[in-house]
């Protein structure tokens, strides 16, 4: 019914912090005070929260959120708890955050769908954030890669789906183009804002890629992560194929061309949905799907 995550201790060992979902439809942090047994939230959001860190000194705290398939980093003076700004990195996610010794710099491990990941530091006292990578190989151009985009869609039952969806750059109403329903592993599991050399290859060559984030996936709350228990490959799947419907409304996309990949859970996907659904998808792709 709930989860505790690895806790951090303050220097004085009274103090530690632990993130949960105890009593809630998504994870916090708590506060709790080991010599009083004293317990209280000291941060929550409508969206999970994964990580906390404390600066060497205690000065500062950073929260990590995933909202909507990518990390939002927030940063705290940590004696009041009060929040401080902090710059938006523009189709970046935040996947780690290290606070210098010296509490002046965060250097930040940045993810995003057009690029590998890259490190920024950011001076906490002149409040200016640094490029220090580029990691993308310098024989492709970043402007050919597509960003992703987050999507929803209704489902067979009303329910609204999240995914994240990467239309080509030469896609129109002139240029159809075929598409792949694409579905991750787990089960639980989650798409992300990241960077894919394997989506970014389909969609250099013309495929719209849908990562469907159905019914189970992690990231949207305790009653969605629920809803697949005991009922793999029918409300999940049927997710998938209303995301193929939501694909045939795109003007650009090629109807008669839609496929469905995925690997492990997401393969086991695929095979049950050339089975039990064989008219809906022109191809599937099962990478090591879990079948007898």
């Amino acid at each position: 019914e709930a989860t505790w995550n690895t806790p951090i201790f303050e220097k004085n060992d009274s103090v530690m912090y632990f993130i949960t979902n105890d009593g809630s439809e998504y994870n916090y942090i708590v506060k709790y005070n080991i010599n009083s047994s004293k317990a209280e939230k000291l941060f929550e959001d409508k969206w999970d929260v994964t990580d906390i860190k404390l600066s060497e000194h205690e000065k500062y705290h950073t929260v990590l959120v995933n909202v909507d398939g990518k990390n939002k980093v927030l940063l705290f003076d940590h004696a009041t708890n009060h929040s401080i700004p902090f710059p938006e990195i523009k189709d970046g996610t935040v996947l780690n955050v290290i606070i210098s010794h010296s509490e002046k710099n965060l250097l930040l491990t940045v993810g995003s769908s057009t690029s590998p990941n890259n490190f920024y530091l950011y001076s906490l006292d002149t409040k200016e954030l640094k490029k220090l990578t580029n990691t993308l190989n310098h024989e492709i151009e970043q402007n050919d890669l597509v960003n992703a985009e987050v999507v929803r869609f209704k489902s067979f039952d009303g329910k609204e789906i999240p995914a994240i969806y990467y239309k080509p750059l030469n896609a129109s109403k002139d240029n159809k183009v075929p598409a792949l329903v694409w579905v991750h592993g787990g089960p639980g599991g989650q798409s992300i804002v990241d960077f894919s050399t394997s989506v970014q290859y389909y969609v250099n060559h013309g495929y719209a890629v849908l990562q469907v984030n159905n019914r189970g996936s992690d990231g949207y709350g305790k009653e969605f992560y629920k809803m697949d228990n005991k009922d793999h490959c029918n409300g999940d799947l049927k997710d998938c194929i209303y995301g193929k419907k939501w694909l045939t409304q795109q003007d650009y996309i090629d109807c008669s061309s839609i496929g469905i990949y995925g690997g492990s859970y997401g393969g086991c996907m695929v095979l049950m949905a050339l089975a039990l659904y064989p008219d809906e998808f022109k191809v599937g792709v099962d990478l090591f799907g879990v079948t007898n």
